[in-house]
């Protein structure tokens, strides 16, 4: 066993222990210490922890973070973003990944990155005609609430457009318990939902991290485990 000395980020505190803790049960590592911005975990190898979107540098050595160079739009999710909402859904290879808002496949790219496999839907179809050029998952038309889907998936993760879907606060938090009940039918036991809200929801079941991006803009991470 290896001792890894993470250097979290520090711009998104709560997030980044989180990705580093989902980073850490994918490798197998047990913790030893978290102080600070400073997380230590005893692991097989600390090379897990080279695909942190957040973490700063492991043991010293700064971990390299490369943009991927996919097709865009204004609406694409920053690749950040995305590489940490499929790292909290600890996906790996051989995972089955329903992308409920695919949207132009920001966080497609992501999962087949580390080698998941992507089930992606959306109403949007000059989006999906995007998304096609960044990812080689299955991408099929279809409502997030009314998936045409039969089997359960590995983990889900999605970015929903609210703007585009509702106007007040109240629509979104009745979206998000719909969303979250349709996805809970869809993901295995034991499997991750991860997916982002423009507003705090207090769900007691759920675990949530906020993003602050500018302004009085934020983005609120939520994290549940069927």
């Amino acid at each position: 066993m290896t001792l890894c000395r993470i250097e979290l980020g520090a711009r998104y505190p709560c997030l980044s222990l989180e990705e580093a803790y989902a980073l850490a049960e994918i490798g197998g590592c047990q913790e030893v210490e978290i102080r600070g911005q400073h997380a230590v975990f005893k692991c097989p190898s600390c090379e897990i922890f080279k695909r942190s979107a957040l973490a700063k540098s492991i043991n010293g050595e700064r971990i390299r973070k490369e943009k991927p160079q996919i097709a865009r739009s204004v609406k694409t999710l920053d690749y950040i973003t995305a590489r940490t909402m499929v790292n909290l859904a600890r996906v790996v290879r051989g995972s089955w990944v329903w992308e409920p808002f695919v949207g132009t496949g920001a966080v497609a790219y992501e999962v087949e990155r580390v080698g998941g496999y992507v089930v992606g839907g959306d109403v949007d179809l000059k989006a999906l005609d995007l998304a096609r050029k960044n990812t080689s998952g299955d991408l099929v038309v279809a409502d997030a609430l009314y998936p045409p889907l039969a089997k359960k998936f590995d983990a889900i993760v999605g970015d929903p457009p609210y703007g585009r879907l509702s106007k007040t606060e109240r629509e979104v938090r009745a979206l998000l318990r719909e969303f979250i009940e349709t996805a809970l039918s869809l993901v295995k036991s034991g499997g991750f939902i991860v997916f982002a809200s423009p507003i705090y929801v207090d769900f007691p079941y759920l675990k949530s991290c906020t993003m602050y991006l500018h302004g009085g803009l934020y983005r609120v991470i939520y994290i549940v485990q069927a």
